[in-house]
């Protein structure tokens, strides 16, 4: 098990290194002669290898050579990451304010060890390349992570803690799943479309949780995933709803999906929550209406998905615009992961605290992913320190990680960060054993036993993991399952 995840590791290593090369060379590197050339190579290399890693980690097993063989290709790709963040300290230190004639000489040195690291991690990569022609690796484009790990699974369960500032979002819901003026057999499709971690699933929680919608004769809740699957999208929802038998649950003809769903819901009223809607396709997104559309039912839907696009192509009506919370929102959101309240400055963070609210743009897992990680830092210092932080000014794009995001990854610990890293070999919504989460990470060298329950804890904090609602299952049933749910890595 350890060597099959290790190759599966190996994998997000070279991923995260080809990111760090990808946005080094758009920057122009300019730290000596023909440094972009190295840099434009090593990527180069990165891309033929990467293709075959599916076969690569398919024959790991039973071939010792090709264990070898990965275990050097992890660690050329640690080696560029590290080498790539030393590059990019150097570059930010060359744009600070420092007085030019202190500087120069420590500043030149800092750069030619750089770059004589980065000809050396390409004479090391270029070696790695000549092993991985004599394997004859067959290169695919199916992920191999999606053949391993095909559940999907959500949850409808609300938060613990009371939702913050979303009310007046859960009214408008509502209002227009239930004003729709439509036919008992028309179906009525209300998507909400936003960022990642903007609280789009969280809203359709309280909305799926409402009294009024617990007197439906149905409620269903669907996770999609990205790899839309219109099958198991049918079986999911007839799985929600009890039968006396007779219902072709696991059948793997639509025909047959579509007439059960038809015979199970008619003439009851149905709400159904489908999260996450990656499928952007107009007939592929038609299909879906038609599976939804029953004769003589009340149906109301809700979608959540990211794309605008989406929501406009799937809705009957008016699609929802998640809008960002407001700042004071974000505040409060803060203030509560950071266990503001037991403080003994108050007064003097509170200014501080606020002006980070504030760039947090709106994002409720960015303010509790930075609560969280405020809660550790008791002086002024470490909560300037944040606030001044440059990834703040990076630009971001719809499908690019919040710098809020970025910002909590990189004041991770060293061995929490990596833990995290690993999470991203599994599907968002997979779900995952406590103890054999923890277990991979020490099998792979993470961690030492003692820490895996503080690194879980952490986590969960974070909102990187959640408590699943899905059975234990094995020998100890006390041990607890989790979901996957990360969004510091874009879908």
């Amino acid at each position: 098990m350890a060597e099959a995840v290790a190759g599966l590791l190996t994998s997000a290593f070279v991923a995260i290194a080809k990111d760090k090369l990808g946005s080094a060379i758009s920057q122009q590197a300019d730290l000596l002669w023909n440094f972009d050339g190295d840099l434009e190579d090593m990527n180069d290399t990165l891309d033929t290898i990467s293709a075959a890693l599916e076969d690569a980690e398919r024959r790991l097993v039973r071939e010792s050579s090709v264990r070898l063989w990965l275990k050097g290709l992890k660690h050329a790709a640690l080696d560029i990451s590290d080498i790539l963040e030393d590059y990019q300290d150097t570059r930010d230190q060359a744009t600070s304010k420092m007085p030019r004639f202190l500087s120069c000489l420590p500043m030149a040195y800092k750069r030619i060890v750089v770059a004589n690291r980065m000809k050396t991690s390409k004479e090391n990569l270029s070696k790695i390349n000549k092993e991985f022609q004599s394997f004859n690796f067959s290169q695919g484009t199916t992920t191999t992570i999606e053949q391993c790990y095909n559940k999907r699974e959500t949850t409808s369960r609300l938060p613990e803690e009371p939702i913050i500032g979303r009310d007046g979002e859960k009214l408008k819901i509502i209002d227009l799943l239930l004003s729709a003026d439509t036919n008992n057999d028309e179906i009525v499709v209300v998507p909400i479309y936003g960022l990642g971690g903007m609280g789009k699933s969280t809203l359709a929680q309280q909305v799926y949780n409402d009294d009024q919608f617990k007197k439906y004769d149905h409620r269903i809740w669907v996770f999609v995933f990205q790899d839309f699957n219109l099958l198991e999208i049918g079986r999911s929802i007839i799985s929600q709803v009890p039968t006396n038998g007779g219902h072709q649950q696991n059948s793997y003809t639509q025909q047959v999906i579509n007439n059960c769903i038809g015979n199970l819901l008619h003439g009851k009223k149905v709400l159904v929550v489908l999260d996450d809607l990656w499928e952007d396709q107009q007939t592929e997104l038609d299909k879906l209406r038609m599976l939804l559309h029953v004769k003589d039912c009340m149906m109301r839907v809700i979608i959540t998905t990211r794309k605008k696009n989406i929501a406009r192509k799937i809705s009957t009506s008016e699609a929802y615009k998640l809008p960002p919370l407001k700042d004071d929102i974000c505040w409060e959101i803060i203030k509560r992961s950071s266990k503001f309240d037991l403080k003994s400055n108050k007064e003097k963070l509170e200014g501080i605290g606020l002006d980070i609210a504030k760039k947090c743009a709106g994002v409720a897992l960015a303010a509790k992913a930075i609560g969280f990680m405020l809660r550790s830092k008791d002086d002024q210092s470490g909560w300037t320190k944040i606030n001044n932080s440059n990834i703040w000014n990076e630009p971001c794009k719809d499908n690019d990680v919040l710098p809020s995001l970025k910002l909590s990854y990189e004041t991770m610990p060293p061995q929490l960060r990596i833990c995290f890293s690993y999470c991203a070999i599994f599907p968002k919504g997979y779900n995952i054993v406590e103890d054999d989460l923890v277990h991979q990470w020490i099998a792979l060298g993470f961690i030492e036993r003692s820490k895996g329950m503080d690194c879980i804890k952490i986590l969960l904090e974070m909102s990187f993991l959640q408590v699943s609602l899905l059975p234990s299952v094995g020998y100890n049933c006390s041990n607890t399952t989790f979901l996957i749910n990360i969004y510091m890595f874009p879908y």
